[in-house]
Formats: structure tokens, C-alpha cells, sequence
């Protein structure tokens, strides 16, 4: 799995806080997963994906947030249905 990042280069302070986020999530669900900060004004990344507002996420290509700074959770959620992954809280256990 793939997660990029996109934001201007130089990066500014919402790219690189929002790079952290998702380094930190992927860090917290120990995922197998490559972690990329892209120059979203690149010709390439504005073809490819035509983004107009940054800071940006995608996940395996698909854009998940753009124009804003997700919060901590808001990754999580994402990253868990991504790859499937249910969260402690959100697994019932009935014995009968």
C-alpha cells in the first residue's frame, strides 16, 4: 500500500503537519506501508490527479482528503477500511 501526501515544495507547515499524522497512524497500526510526500504542483501529480486544494491524501491512488488538515482519528478510519482492519473498539465478541 501506498500513501502519499500532497503538498507544495518547498512544504508548508499544514503539509508537513499533515505528513506527521500520517506517519504516526501508520506507525500506531504497524502498517506495511510506504509513506510518500508528493509536490502537488507537479504537471505529473496535476494530471494524474488533479488536485487544486493541498494539504492532500491518497491511499493507492484514490484522494481521501484534500484542501485540509485531517485529524489523527479521521487517518485512522481511513487507513482501517482501507486495509480492512478493524479497531479494538469497534470488535463485539457474543458467546452463547
Amino acid at each position: 500500500m501506498i500513501v502519499e501526501v500532497f503538498g507544495p515544495e518547498p512544504p508548508c507547515p499544514r503539509c508537513m503537519r499533515t505528513l506527521e499524522i500520517v506517519k504516526q497512524v501508520v506507525k500506531e497500526l504497524q502498517l506495511n506501508c510506504e509513506v510518500k510526500k508528493i509536490d502537488a504542483y507537479s504537471k505529473l501529480t496535476i494530471a494524474k490527479y488533479g488536485l487544486v486544494f493541498t494539504p492532500a491524501v491518497a491511499i493507492d491512488g484514490k484522494v481521501f482528503v484534500a484542501g485540509r488538515i485531517p485529524s489523527v482519528d479521521e487517518v485512522k478510519r481511513i487507513l482501517r477500511v482501507t486495509v480492512n482492519i478493524e479497531g479494538q473498539e469497534n470488535k463485539m465478541i457474543v458467546k452463547r
